[in-house]
Parts: C-alpha cells; sequence; structure tokens
C-alpha cells in the first residue's frame, strides 16, 4: 500500500516528509548519512514503531517525532542488540531550543520502561541493561539550526560546576547545510527529493530545473521499488504543485513528464501529476468550508494564553496564526491548563 494512497490534507509539508521518513528504506539513507560506519549493522527489515509505548501524561508526543527500535549487529556479528532511534523532524522556520531536553525526555520515558519491566519480572542475578538510544534531528526547515545542539546546552551555571551537567550530544540533519547540488548527487533517492524542499524559494526556472533533476533521479526505482517511486514521485510533484505559484504549475507538469527518459514512465507521471492536482484542489475546498472554526481555535488558543500569562510576544501570536490545522490546535488548547509558562508550549 503506497503511504499517499490517502494523502495528507492539513501541514502538507510536516506530514508528507513524516511519512516519508518513517519508510525503513528512506530512514536508512538517513543513517548511512549520518553513521556511514553503522548502517550496515542495523537491520531495518525488522524496523518496529516504539511511540505507543509511552503514556506522557501532559506532557505531549508531538505528532513529527518518531521512535523505533532497531536490531543491531555487534562487532562480528556474533550478537544482537536492539537500539532505539529517536528521531524528531523539524520543519519549522526558526528551530526549536530545548530539542536536546525532548530527545533526553524520549530516552528516560523508554529507559523507565525498560526498569519497571525488569524490576516486575526477572530472574534472580539478572542484572538490568538498558537499550542504547541514537539521538537525531532531521530539520528541514529554511535557515541553518543555530541553537542548542547538546543538553550541556541548555544549563546556566558557574563555570566551576559545569562537568557536572550532562553534555547528550545529538546528530543533526541539516537541509540549510546541503546546497540542491549535493543533494541531488547524494546516494539514496530520498534524500535527491529533498533537493525540491532546499530550492523551494529559488526562482521558477531554477526550481523547475532542480525539479525536474529530482525526478529523473527517481526514474531507475520504477522497476526496483514500484511502491517507494510512486511515494517518492507523489512527494516531488506535490511539493511543486503546492509549494511554489500556480502560474508555474503547467511548466512544472510538463518538466515532470519531460524528465523521464522511458515514454511509458512519462505516461505515469502525467497521470499522478493529475491526481495530485485534482488532491490538491480539493483540499483548497475543504480548507475554505473550515477556515471559520480554525480562526475561532486560534482566537480562543490566544484569549487562553493571554488570560494566563499577559499580552503574547508576537512571535508566538505569529506562530498561533499560521497553525492551520483544527487538530494540532486542539491539542495546544488542552495544554493550556497544564502551563506553568509558555516556554512550555509545544506547537
Amino acid at each position: 500500500m503506497s503511504l499517499f494512497d490517502q494523502p495528507p490534507l492539513h501541514d502538507f509539508p510536516d506530514r508528507a516528509i513524516r511519512l516519508l521518513q518513517a519508510d525503513p528504506a528512506n530512514l536508512r539513507e538517513l543513517i548511512a548519512d549520518l553513521l556511514p560506519d553503522l548502517v550496515e549493522r542495523f537491520d531495518f527489515s525488522r524496523l518496529e514503531d516504539a511511540g505507543r509505548e509511552f503514556v506522557l501524561e501532559d506532557w505531549r508526543r508531538r505528532e513529527n517525532d518518531l521512535l523505533f527500535r532497531l536490531p543491531f549487529r555487534t562487532a562480528g556479528g556474533e550478537a544482537e542488540r536492539w537500539a532505539l532511534v529517536c528521531l524528531l523532524i523539524e520543519h519549522q522556520s526558526e528551530p526549536d531550543p530545548v530539542m536536546p531536553l525532548r530527545v533526553l525526555l524520549y530516552a528516560v520515558l523508554f529507559w523507565e520502561s525498560e526498569w519497571r519491566s525488569w524490576q516486575a519480572a526477572h530472574p534472580a542475578g539478572e542484572r538490568l541493561r538498558l537499550t542504547p538510544v541514537i539521538p537525531l534531528v532531521f530539520h528541514t526547515g529554511e535557515r541553518r539550526w543555530h541553537t542548542n545542539r547538546a543538553l550541556v546546552d541548555l544549563f546556566d551555571g558557574p563555570e566551576e560546576v559545569e562537568r557536572f551537567a550532562p553534555h547528550w550530544p545529538i546528530l543533526f540533519w541539516d537541509l540549510a547545510e546541503r546546497s540542491t547540488e549535493e543533494l541531488l548527487d547524494a546516494t539514496g533517492e530520498w534524500l535527491a527529493s529533498l533537493a525540491v524542499v532546499r530550492a523551494e524559494r529559488a526562482e521558477a526556472a531554477e526550481f523547475r530545473e532542480v525539479f525536474a533533476a529530482a525526478l529523473r533521479r527517481l526514474e531507475p526505482l520504477r522497476e526496483l521499488q514500484p511502491m517507494r517511486w510512486h511515494d517518492l514521485l507523489w512527494f516531488v510533484l506535490s511539493w511543486g504543485v503546492r509549494r511554489r505559484p500556480g502560474g508555474e504549475q503547467g511548466a512544472l507538469l510538463e518538466a515532470a513528464r519531460s524528465s523521464q527518459m522511458e515514454l511509458k514512465h512519462r505516461d505515469e507521471v502525467g497521470k499522478l501529476s493529475s491526481a495530485v492536482v485534482e488532491t490538491w484542489e480539493q483540499e483548497l475546498v475543504v480548507r475554505g468550508r473550515a477556515e471559520g472554526a480554525i480562526s475561532a481555535r486560534q482566537e480562543d488558543l490566544r484569549l487562553l494564553l493571554e488570560a494566563r500569562f499577559g499580552p503574547l510576544p508576537e512571535a508566538l501570536a505569529a506562530q498561533i496564526a499560521a497553525i492551520h490545522d483544527a487538530e494540532r490546535l486542539r491539542d495546544a488548547l488542552q495544554q493550556v491548563v497544564h502551563l506553568h509558562s509558555l516556554e512550555e508550549l509545544n506547537l
């Protein structure tokens, strides 16, 4: 089944990237780029979703935070261990300064669940052994990650006691640090597809060139991995249709067809392009109907926050105004009663 048989209608960038990054083949590409010396020792065919193991009560797991368990072969392949891959996806224009703490909280919750299981039933003499956690941040925002990259960066204390602060370094994959040329030349097709995200604000001719080049990179997948080809193709086409000015649509769709060497592939790309356009038009209708409800929830959230904390900073007010997903706004409203400060609000 394709990941996009039911395309995400709301928050397309966030949800589409999340869906694709959860694909084992795409996750493998990311880990290969960050941990090339270890990637061959993970068994991605046995990837397990660990996100449902946590009950976070008033500290809510964000939709774009992915937690996976992966088997890992030790050196020489004599034994097998498991690791938790904690992958946090950020598509916001402004990086989250508390990211290291978010990752650590996931790790601690996971370790606590293992500790409880060990306490509940373990043979006499068996020692507690915790699963290693690999913290990854996949940042696709327009600007480079310019804030905290390790837990120690969040601490404020005298230098004399700084050595007692946990460092907890995180692996960052930052789209803004890579050029479109580097992405198109990347080993994997998922990373190559991200060239259209990197070029989103380029001039029309430049974007069209990157768009066509990304689609050319995908063509060999049509025969090797047809379902993955379909998903990545949908992503690239959708990025062009949804994220570029409407006046460019015709030229982009023609560039999509022309990008394919095989005639039969051109026909398939043409059909899928039509489906992407139709889905986008349907979404615009749905969005128009929901706009009134969205505005009401935005206003409710602003009023509740102001009642508790006073006038909102301009940046936060703008962030709320930019949210057009009713579910995200509802989740934010539910958080308000538990907040002790605005900094705790998770949008």
